[in-house]
């Protein structure tokens, strides 16, 4: 072969190379993201597991695969993650023909949260050229990161005067679907009482007998509400975490436990409440969705305004609020008075720091309670 053709040949293998190249270096190459843990609390570790395959005959020397994320999660075991208003992470693969690699990122959860990647960047470039190309795979992944359990010597006293006015309901007030058996009749027995059949019976009237209340439920109201113009973020996040350790410790007492709050679902973008329960399956219910009420994208609503939507007592005398709150704004105050006003008392629980101070002169059926944060 004469020397002068040597360049052509190589110039036509080169430009032959990038038509091949261009044209199927995404056939076959795939990349999937999965969180390991479904679930895990502020503080703790977690990974992240990356399958990047790539079945097909080009090998790839030189492949990015970027993703994003929320806020909150570090990335301990890699120095291509930037944090903007998003968690961008690139990580960069070498792949042969036919492989597969599996690789693990860990990471610290440091916020609560709900985490998910909806879509991986591919980014890949041919050794002989300076060409970038560029692909996307969806992605399905998700992990929720649960707030964390607050020490419950914080909440000893407030939760033993709370105790002490739900067993004052179970005793006031008498479950008509429970029997308990039939006595004679006093005047003063409400006519719905009488049990005509054991009246016919023995000729005299009779009455039944109903056992007290035995579920009281207990509604934890939640205000994510700035309390003012300069305050510490970690304040309402306290306000989250008191939520579900005060969950935890009344159904751990066999309570019925509902959730309201004005903070907006991160997913939907709804307002969060959650029927009574009292079961492990509920308190899994109750952290998932304080992990995902969004304080940052979505503008909580009014508290009071939330209260007055839904009809939550209907006349069931055994029923008791819980509010939480470290906002004192009007808003708030007037949620508070108007629970007082419905229920005859109210426990408000009010995160603070040690250099806020409280002035506010409240009903004397507000039991207003401060937590100190350390």
């Amino acid at each position: 072969m004469p020397i002068i053709l040597i360049p052509l040949l190589l110039y036509v293998l080169y430009i032959g190379e990038r038509k091949i190249f261009n044209r199927y270096w995404e056939k076959g190459l795939f990349a999937k993201l999965d969180f390991e843990n479904e679930a895990v609390t502020e503080g703790e570790t977690a990974s992240l597991t990356e399958v990047i395959t790539n079945r097909n005959f080009i090998p790839l020397h030189i492949l990015q695969v970027n993703f994003q994320t929320d806020v909150g999660l570090d990335f301990t075991d890699t120095s291509n993650a930037s944090v903007t208003d998003r968690v961008n992470v690139i990580d960069v693969f070498s792949l042969r023909f036919y492989e597969k690699i599996t690789r693990k990122l860990t990471m610290k959860c440091k916020r609560r949260g709900f985490y998910s990647i909806l879509q991986t960047s591919l980014v890949a470039s041919d050794l002989f050229s300076s060409d970038i190309h560029y692909a996307t795979r969806d992605q399905r992944t998700s992990m929720y990161v649960y707030p964390k359990l607050m020490p419950e010597h914080m909440l000893r006293i407030p939760f033993r005067k709370l105790m002490g006015e739900i067993e004052t309901k179970r005793f006031l007030y008498e479950d008509n679907f429970t029997f308990r058996g039939i006595r004679d009749y006093a005047p003063t027995d409400p006519m719905s009482d009488i049990n005509w059949k054991a009246s016919a019976r023995t000729g005299e009237l009779k009455v039944n007998l109903h056992d007290y209340t035995s579920s009281p439920e207990v509604m934890l109201v939640l205000n994510v509400e700035e309390p003012g113009i300069l305050f510490e973020t970690e304040l309402i996040e306290d306000c989250i975490r008191y939520t579900l350790t005060l969950a935890v410790m009344l159904i751990k007492e066999g309570m019925l436990v509902s959730l309201l709050t004005n903070g907006r679902d991160k997913v939907s973008g709804d307002v969060i409440r959650l029927k009574a329960g009292s079961s492990k399956e509920h308190i899994r219910n109750i952290s998932r969705a304080l992990s995902r009420i969004d304080l940052a994208g979505k503008e909580c609503a009014n508290i009071y305004d939330v209260l007055q939507n839904e009809t939550l007592n209907e006349g069931n005398h055994n029923f008791t609020y819980v509010y939480i709150s470290t906002s004192r704004r009007e808003g708030a105050v007037k949620a508070a008075q108007e629970m007082a006003d419905s229920e005859g008392k109210l426990v408000w629980l009010c995160p603070l720091t040690k250099s806020m101070e409280v002035n506010e002169n409240f009903d004397r059926k507000i039991d207003f309670v401060k937590l100190i944060r350390e």
